[in-house]
This record gives C-alpha cells, sequence and structure tokens, in this order.
C-alpha cells in the first residue's frame, strides 16, 4: 500500500510539472520567440513561431547546447523542425552532433559546403542514419514557417571552391509582418558588401553580427543598409580571439544599435507578434 501511494504521490508531481511547463511554455501564442543561446565561442539561436514551429541556427562545438535548448524548451519536448548549419566550423557544427543524438530532427539544411571537418562528417552520416531530410540552401530560397513569418536565403548563390568556409556562409532574413532579423552567421565584409551591392532589402530591427563581432565584419556601408535597431554578438567570454573587436563595437555604436552580447547578457530574448519587438527583460 506504502508503495502504491509513493507511485501515486510521483504520478502527481509528474502530471504538476507538465501542467507548469506548458502553462510557461504556452503563454505568448500570438508571438515569435528568437533567443541567442549562449553556448561560449560558437553559435547558437532558437527560433519558435506561434504555432509552434522550431528552427535551430547552429550548435555550438559541444554538450552545452543541450543544457541551452533546456532552458528554452519545455523537457517533454524531443523534436525540431528544422535545423541549419550556417557553415561546418566547430564552433557552429560540433554541437549539432549532440542535437541529433537527442532530438528527432526533421529537416537539416546547409551551404552544401563539403569542408574536412571530422565532426561535419559525422554529422552528415548520423543524418543518414536517421534518415533526416536535406536541403541545400541557395540565394533567393524563401521558406514559410508559420501564417505571416518567412525565412529567405540571400547567401550562398553559389558553391566557392574556398579552403574557408565563411566563403559559402548561409545568411539569411527572418521576417514576420513589419519585424526583421537579419542572420549573418560568420558572414565577413566581403559577403557584406555582395549583399549591398545585389540591392537585396537588408533593414531589419535585429542584426545578428557576422564573425562574432570580429574585424572582418560589420561594413559601415554595410550597416548604414541594415540600420539594426538591435545588433547581436554571439562570444564566447575572454575568449583568445579577442571578439569582438573594438572596430566592429565603434561601427555599430555609430549606425545606432543597442550592442547585446551572450558573453555579457547570457540568453538574449526577443518576442515579436510582427507588429511591435520586444527584448525580454529590457528595463
Amino acid at each position: 500500500m506504502k508503495r502504491n501511494f509513493k507511485y501515486i504521490f510521483v504520478l502527481i508531481l509528474l502530471a504538476v510539472a507538465v501542467i507548469s511547463w506548458r502553462e510557461a511554455f504556452g503563454r505568448d501564442r500570438d508571438k515569435l520567440k528568437f533567443y541567442m543561446l549562449d553556448v561560449g565561442q560558437g553559435d547558437a539561436i532558437f527560433i519558435e513561431t506561434p504555432s509552434g514551429n522550431q528552427i535551430l541556427f547552429d550548435g555550438g562545438q559541444d554538450r552545452k547546447i543541450l543544457e541551452e535548448l533546456g532552458k528554452v524548451m519545455p523537457f517533454y519536448d524531443r523534436s525540431i523542425d528544422l535545423v541549419i548549419l550556417t557553415h561546418p566550423h566547430l564552433d557552429h557544427a560540433g554541437g549539432l552532433l549532440e542535437v541529433l543524438k537527442n532530438y528527432e530532427v526533421g529537416e537539416l539544411m546547409d551551404g552544401g559546403d563539403s569542408y574536412n571537418l571530422a565532426e561535419y562528417g559525422e554529422l552528415k552520416k548520423l543524418m543518414e542514419e536517421k534518415k533526416i531530410k536535406y536541403e541545400v540552401a541557395r540565394r533567393g530560397l524563401k521558406i514559410s514557417l508559420d501564417k505571416g513569418i518567412s525565412l529567405l536565403v540571400l547567401a550562398p548563390d553559389k558553391l566557392i571552391k574556398s579552403d574557408n568556409p565563411h566563403d559559402n556562409n548561409v545568411v539569411s532574413r527572418l521576417s514576420y509582418g513589419r519585424i526583421d532579423f537579419l542572420l549573418m552567421g560568420d558572414g565577413e565584409k566581403g559577403e557584406e558588401l555582395k549583399l549591398v551591392q545585389a540591392g537585396d532589402n537588408l533593414e531589419s530591427e535585429v542584426l545578428k553580427v557576422g564573425h562574432h563581432g570580429s574585424k572582418t565584419s560589420s561594413n559601415p556601408l554595410f550597416l548604414e543598409e541594415v540600420n539594426p535597431e538591435y545588433a547581436l554578438i554571439s562570444v564566447g567570454a575572454k575568449n583568445r580571439y579577442g571578439h569582438p573587436a573594438q572596430i566592429t563595437l565603434d561601427n555599430l555604436l555609430a549606425a545606432g544599435a543597442k550592442i547585446l552580447r551572450t558573453d555579457i547578457d547570457s540568453i538574449i530574448e526577443f518576442k515579436t507578434d510582427g507588429d511591435s519587438l520586444t527584448l525580454v527583460g529590457e528595463k
């Protein structure tokens, strides 16, 4: 009898936990939620649409991505609809191995660069084993994520033969109503200028700064076209690369952007209904 009571008590606690999580994550149903996760020296962005579709850009370099996803996803949610790898460098691709092992992923997309990274090879092998749909991102591809929400791929236009995966980096613009997020991955000045010269509409309320705020990104001409209200930098504390560079910070400030950094602000969260944009926790 005591044993039965113990089981019943545990079940009640689990039920309360599930209800609590559903309540917490069920609010703001009409809003798109955007999170830049704190994965140290790397990149990871998680997006959830109002109807619950989930997209993950990059996964940092190790298992830390699982801890970060646990902060923004209910514990009972073990699936992600779309994973996008901007390019096969360890600080973007390494953690995606853990994601594919621990979550059911509907589709994976990247720029098609076959850069010789061991973890990327393992990632492709795991995709085949789990029969995950694969698609190559190309300029002009437009993905409908939800009613009124779309993701437009701006780069790469075609695969470039290069030893630097940044040359085939995936750039995309997430749009919901009047609100836009420009996601640069590790895009550098050359890619920025190509986008400007192509005449793309780059204006966006939120800019995910290219290459962790390195001096190789954030050209003033490019920033003038984007005109961001917020500039997000994903970077590890006291990293050995010196990111973000002071010249980049100066350029972003001169462009009128409020700078947010994962090494200082940890997880950065936005919510939008397509008309207004809220930085969660902003005072």
